[in-house]
């Protein structure tokens, strides 16, 4: 089923505004199918978000960050994605929330699969953190820019000291995250960031803009674009992304 926000945009043009909007959207992408509907997206798809009008605190993300993504969600399925918003923390929402006020939305899969038991184990994992009622890091996050830079500039170093110290699921649903370090303990919980690779993933160290420099949390299967949204020609991922629409031969679903 299209969501009914895609259909209402395009049945509300004349036929001819219609096609000059698609071929609008059309000339910013490559030459393959990246205009993505709600019904493409599978659980444990990475959902980076990209405001349309951004406010001052998105601007002040963007500018620390440099990107312009400012928020990231995971896709839990039948509609449903789960995030961490300020200031209360974890939540499930409707995807058709997070699209409203949007320009795009970047959709990242991973290339390890989401099968077996993955969804379950994410699922449990998310109402884990539900029932712990932790509130927005908001100090993680505003820490995020030189926690980062700090990080990196001395990562084989911090992974030399952290080598082989495990965070459980029952540690990871205890604590309070921002947006991208809810991403990043939902992929170690499933696995697919792996027990001895847990000391290169602090959560706290990834923005939103982060994960989509690592390919570990997906290659680019394309942009759910709402009414009123576009996708820039200069949008970062169409220039660094692996598209999986080059890559057929490695579809798992």
């Amino acid at each position: 089923m299209r969501d009914k926000k895609f259909d209402d945009a395009a049945n509300s043009a004349e036929p001819e505004q219609a096609q000059s909007s698609h071929e609008e959207n059309s000339t910013m992408l490559p030459d393959c199918p990246l205009l993505l509907q709600p019904d493409d997206l599978l659980p444990g798809d990475t959902l980076l978000y990209r405001p349309r009008a951004p406010t001052l605190i998105q601007k002040a993300i963007s500018s620390a960050t440099d990107s312009p993504y400012t928020h990231v969600a995971i896709f839990l399925g039948n509609g449903v994605v789960a995030e961490s918003m300020f200031p209360g923390g974890v939540r499930k929402g409707d995807l058709r929330e997070l699209l409203e006020d949007s320009l795009c939305i970047a959709v990242l899969r991973t290339q390890l699969g989401f099968t077996e038991d993955r969804p379950d184990r994410l699922l449990e994992f998310v109402e884990a953190v539900l029932g712990n009622k932790k509130f927005y890091n908001a100090l993680a996050a505003a820490r995020v820019p030189s926690r980062n830079r700090d990080y990196f500039d001395n990562q084989i170093e911090f992974v030399r000291k952290n080598y082989g110290k495990v965070t459980s699921t029952e540690e990871f649903a205890k604590q309070s995250f921002f947006c991208s370090a809810f991403v990043v303990a939902c992929y170690s919980v499933v696995g697919i960031i792996g027990e001895t690779a847990q000391a290169a993933y602090q959560p706290n160290s990834f923005a939103p803009g982060h994960l989509l420099d690592d390919p570990s949390f997906g290659w680019l299967l394309g942009y759910l674009i709402p009414e009123g949204g576009s996708l820039p020609p200069d949008d970062p991922l169409l220039a660094i992304a692996t598209l999986w629409c080059d890559n057929q031969e490695a579809r798992w679903w």
